[in-house]
């Protein structure tokens, strides 16, 4: 798997969030988890806790988007922005070191 095309394909799958049924944003969020299942693989090979902290964020955001988690008072937009800056944060020098450009 190449990291970064697996981080700019979740980032697609975010930004197509808003555009989205709740039916398909569960099928988004399953994609989004099983795409991060095999990173925390790599990422245990690699010995980058972050990935964790990050990971989290990013699920957060996702399940909140999907109606798996309340709103907590912030909008789908600030959620939307969490979480693509979840994958930012994954693709960073603190994590996987990734070429930074948006797609």
């Amino acid at each position: 798997m190449i990291i970064k095309n697996a981080l700019n394909r979740i980032k697609e799958i975010i930004r197509g969030l808003k555009t989205k049924k709740v039916e398909e944003r569960l099928q988004s969020y399953t994609t989004i988890a099983v795409i991060l299942s095999r990173l925390e693989d790599i990422s245990k090979d690699q010995k980058l806790p972050n990935y964790v902290i990050y990971k989290q964020d990013l699920l957060y955001s996702c399940e909140v988007l999907c109606g798996l988690d309340d709103v907590d008072g912030h909008s789908e937009e600030q959620h939307i922005g969490w979480a693509l800056s979840a994958v930012d944060k994954l693709k960073s020098f603190h994590c996987f070191n990734v070429d930074n450009h948006h797609i």
